[in-house]
């Protein structure tokens, strides 16, 4: 059984987002005036294209620009995270996609389990697929 070119490095399956699921990416806080009142909160909307438990394969406008290795705060469905990025590649229509793997967040992965557990309709896996093994 050989490895194809495009599935080096990818231990766990991706599944395709049919339901379109939705990141916020590049989440940040932007402060303006003197008062914490006046914060803004600044990101980026985001489309999940694949996702696996440990990553996914993220389409963004190219105005956030970054490179392999940068660490980006994203949110999804409510729970701030982080992820790295492995890959990036042009896209259509002035979009960029990113390969990111999530950095290891309790609740930020109980999120991604339950999203993945939906694509798949296998949800009794997911528990024992992230338990660390002794």
């Amino acid at each position: 059984m050989g490895i194809d070119a495009k599935h080096i490095d990818r231990l766990l399956p991706r599944h395709p987002s049919a339901m379109n699921l939705d990141l916020s990416w590049d989440v940040r806080t932007d402060r303006r005036g003197f008062f914490k009142q006046h914060r803004e909160e600044l990101s980026t909307a985001a489309s999940i294209r694949d996702i696996s438990l440990e990553g996914a394969l993220v389409e963004v406008i190219d105005t956030s620009v970054h490179d392999i290795g940068d660490k980006v705060a994203v949110r999804f469905r409510g729970l701030d995270g982080e992820a790295v990025i492995r890959h990036c590649r042009p896209s259509s229509e002035g979009k960029v996609l990113y390969g990111v793997r999530f950095v290891r967040n309790p609740l930020f992965k109980d999120a991604i389990d339950a999203a993945v557990g939906e694509l798949r309709g296998d949800k009794s896996a997911l528990s024992t697929a992230w338990q660390r093994r002794n």
